[in-house]
């Protein structure tokens, strides 16, 4: 039965428009600028899952993510009329907005057996309770120290915690023999600038309380982190505009590299790119022939003698390893051509032992300078591959590909030949001795961590040259690699030390078809993301992905899921 219809003579109340507005006034909220073109476009909340998220997922639409997003901070009417090293913060492919106030974090299991280094003590070796296993199964953690009841300053409570948790998760080989450079970047390279680097370390301590389980309250320190990110990006453009043509310091590349930081830790996008362009500007332009003499005796980083030295050497090392791990994403060339970190730089000091800032002589001092050398050699190789990636995508006839794919297979065999003698301790080893000593544990494992990147890099090639996933069904060599990739890194990686191989497990479980292998990944992975890493969970979603579409199609798309891995960097 239907309901009378209302009397066409009965009085009708009408709110004006604005009592009614203001009777309705919308709740604040964060906006979001990130997410799928589907979700962005109907200003819904996407959950930003690859590759496809929930809600085009439930209406079957084809979920895509856009690569042009510029952070809030960009003035476009300026960009145009600046220096490179300016222009690239405010403007560039990727770019590097505030992540993610409608992002959640993922709902982590497992907790952190192992207590970082207190401020008052020294720091222990990352590798001395480490405890082989024959199944190569056993994912050690670490407790971590959250802050206790905020006294004062929140943003004081954000800076510690970046200090003395964060710091060590960055550098991974945090040992007696390194006193661990990102501590001491605020005294090193700080100048009126100093609270521009110091909130950026605050920004960084933030999200990474935000990303860990265990902390309450998540929600409110991923706001306090997003503020102070949005804060920082702002006040960096500022202080490039007023550079008008002078070499940046040492403190803005410092800024633009944690920043680079932020976005792998955080960002579920490629955000992470404007950043590191506008960092590789930075130092281009720091040591660029141009640069008037008045401007250089104003740069003492530049000077040889100078007391920047170590750290100058630290940040490009930095930069240069960020930058070879995007190139090895996104198939592209690095943003600073050849070996800069040896010619620039004046050799690698970024981890694998940092001696410029060494507190103490330690004994593995001359077995981790071999095995720094031999990184610097297969990172150059690194590079060059995925210069191949480039120049394949803009048309090689057959000769000219087989000719470059040949002299990289040449190269990865010569540097195989010629590693140092410290690596020949791994030629009959499948896990750690149970009797070694912590100082062996500790060479052992950072020789493991070279020596499966280099096995990787035979796997990156093999899988640019023949545009193929899952080779180890069809090639021997490319299987072989694979199982030597697993057992270095099952085997040899424990504890924080597990960070340093998340790009050769990427590479071996794109290329493995063995079920077993694939369970073992996704264990080692799946223990590695109590670290508070979202490119460490993205690794296992691109995995995931992959290993289903074989599994159900037989086939995945080779472009597609290239474009997948560029987005994440995975150093």
């Amino acid at each position: 039965m239907r309901p009378p219809r209302k009397s066409a003579s009965a009085p009708t109340t009408r709110q004006p428009r604005n009592a009614a507005a203001a009777g309705r006034q919308r709740k604040w909220h964060p906006r979001v600028f990130t997410g799928c073109l589907n979700c962005r476009k109907r200003h819904v909340k996407c959950d930003e899952q690859t590759p496809s998220c929930a809600k085009c997922a439930r209406l079957n639409l084809h979920c895509t993510f856009s690569r042009t997003f510029v952070p809030l901070a960009v003035d476009h009417n300026v960009a145009n009329n600046k220096t490179p090293a300016t222009t690239l913060i405010m403007a560039g492919q990727g770019g590097g907005g505030p992540d993610m106030a409608g992002a959640s974090s993922d709902d982590l299991d497992g907790v952190f057996d192992r207590a970082v280094p207190l401020p008052d003590e020294p720091p222990q070796s990352s590798f001395s309770q480490a405890v082989p296993t024959t199944d190569g199964m056993d994912v050690p953690s670490f407790q971590l120290c959250l802050p206790a009841q905020v006294q004062g300053d929140q943003n004081t409570m954000y800076y510690q915690h970046y200090l003395f948790t964060v710091s060590p998760l960055l550098i991974i080989f945090d040992t007696p023999c390194n006193s661990n450079p990102y501590r001491m970047l605020l005294s090193l390279v700080g100048d009126e600038n100093s609270t521009l680097l110091q909130s950026t370390m605050e920004a960084l301590g933030a999200m990474h309380l935000a990303s860990v389980p265990q902390t309450e309250k998540r929600s409110g320190h991923r706001a306090a982190a997003i503020k102070l990110y949005a804060n920082v990006v702002s006040r960096l453009r500022q202080a490039l505009l007023s550079l008008d043509g002078q070499a940046a310091s040492l403190e803005l590349l410092a800024i633009c590299l944690l920043l680079c930081m932020y976005e792998k830790m955080s960002a579920t996008d490629a955000s992470w790119k404007v950043h590191l362009r506008g960092a590789s500007q930075i130092a281009q332009a720091m040591y660029s022939p141009g640069l008037t003499v008045a401007n250089r005796n104003k740069s003492s980083a530049l000077t040889l003698g100078s007391d920047n030295l170590p750290i100058r050497r630290f940040l490009v090392s930095l930069l240069s390893y960020l930058d070879v791990a995007a190139s090895c994403a996104t198939g592209e060339a690095p943003f600073i051509a050849g070996d800069y970190w040896e010619t620039l730089g004046g050799g690698w000091q970024y981890n694998l032992g940092v001696p410029d800032f060494a507190a103490s002589h330690c004994t593995a001092n001359r077995e981790l300078a071999q095995v720094r050398s031999a990184w610097s050699r297969l990172m150059s190789i690194q590079a060059e591959i995925s210069s191949f990636a480039k120049l394949q995508r803009s048309g090689l006839d057959k000769q000219q590909k087989d000719a470059i794919h040949v002299d990289l297979v040449y190269r990865l065999k010569n540097w195989h030949d010629s590693a140092p003698n410290v690596f020949l301790q791994l030629e009959n080893l499948n896990e750690l001795p149970f009797d070694a000593k912590d100082s062996e544990i500790e060479i052992l494992t950072v020789t493991a961590c070279v020596e499966s990147y280099a096995e990787a890099c035979a796997i990156y090639l093999d899988r640019i040259a023949s545009k193929r996933l899952q080779r180890a069904a069809d090639d021997d060599d490319v299987k072989s690699a694979v199982d030597r990739v697993f057992t270095l890194t099952l085997n040899f990686s424990h504890g924080i030390s597990q960070l340093a191989v998340v790009w050769p497990l990427l590479t071996a479980g794109i290329a493995t078809v063995d079920q077993q292998q694939q369970e073992l990944c996704r264990q080692k992975l799946n223990g590695m993301r109590n670290f508070g890493f979202k490119h460490v969970s993205r690794a296992l979603e691109t995995l995931e992905y992959c290993w289903r579409h074989v599994e159900r199609y037989d086939n995945v798309d080779y472009d597609e899921f290239e474009a997948m891995l560029s987005s994440n960097l995975v150093p």
